[in-house]
């Protein structure tokens, strides 16, 4: 019980340091965080849309939030390592983010959720959805979701290749949640049908020959096995005709001797 204790451990305490960096860098647009421990320390990958707020001048930023998470969360000689987001409408947290920043702003949720959706799918992305539940009209909750393209809603493929994002915008009339899910461009899924097709000479011939007509060079595979095995036969015989030949004349060779 006390290994299954640690490793229950050991993930909260994960958790609360990627919750700590989310809200520390929410300005620069952060989008995943990543935290591995290695033989030298840990390494914490951060993935944002601006590089330049997280190192800081003179990368005064990057060392005070490296002695933070040192000091507070007591990681072993940590060492924060910086990615820039190439495509950000392609990552559920920072549209998710983005989402939330237009509700509190005071733009209508239907406004906000088309025109997150639209941004993702021009970014290439094979499905999306967006959801959005609170006091969205008014007193009472409601949940309302906006989907586009294909998505995987459950088993592995939908753990394996849907990314998920979660934001919380707090305007007026109460909290709104906001969850983002995208299937990433690209993705293969394990049902996916893939058609090979023909070559483009033997279409043309089936296409020129009639209903009835052979096209040619389309002979069947039993057309060519036979003249396979006729092949096989004539050689044996002339194998066995040249043997003969051989044998005669070595006995005429012994009766001249003789």
């Amino acid at each position: 019980m006390a290994l299954e204790r640690k490793f229950i451990e050991d993930n909260i305490h994960r958790f609360e340091v990627v919750e700590f960096l989310h809200r520390e860098l929410e300005k620069t647009g952060c989008g995943e965080v990543e935290v591995q421990r290695t033989p030298i320390g840990t390494r914490v990958v951060v993935w944002v849309q601006r590089p330049g707020l997280v190192i800081g001048r003179k990368g005064q930023a990057i060392r005070k939030l490296t002695a933070i998470l040192k000091s507070k969360f007591g990681l072993d000689n940590p060492q924060i390592e910086v990615q820039e987001l190439e495509v950000p409408e392609l990552n559920p947290q920072v549209m998710a983010r983005s989402i939330a920043a237009a509700l509190e702003r005071g733009t209508h949720f239907r406004k906000a959720g088309y025109t997150a959706l639209h941004r993702i799918m021009d970014a290439g992305a094979r499905g999306a959805e967006i959801t959005i539940s609170g006091k969205l009209t008014g007193e009472r909750a409601k949940t309302v979701k906006f989907v586009d393209g294909y998505l995987k809603h459950c088993g592995e493929p939908a753990m394996q290749f849907v990314k998920v994002g979660y934001a919380i915008a707090s305007p007026k009339p109460g909290v709104i949640g906001v969850k983002v899910k995208i299937m990433p461009p690209g993705t293969r899924l394990p049902d996916d049908v893939v058609y090979r097709e023909e070559p483009e000479k033997r279409e043309e011939a089936q296409q020129e020959a009639g209903p009835n007509e052979v096209p040619e060079g389309a002979e069947s595979e039993g057309a060519q096995q036979a003249e396979q095995a006729a092949e096989a036969v004539s050689e044996k015989t002339e194998q066995g005709a040249d043997a003969g030949e051989q044998v005669e004349v070595k006995r005429d060779g012994d009766s001249k001797d003789e």
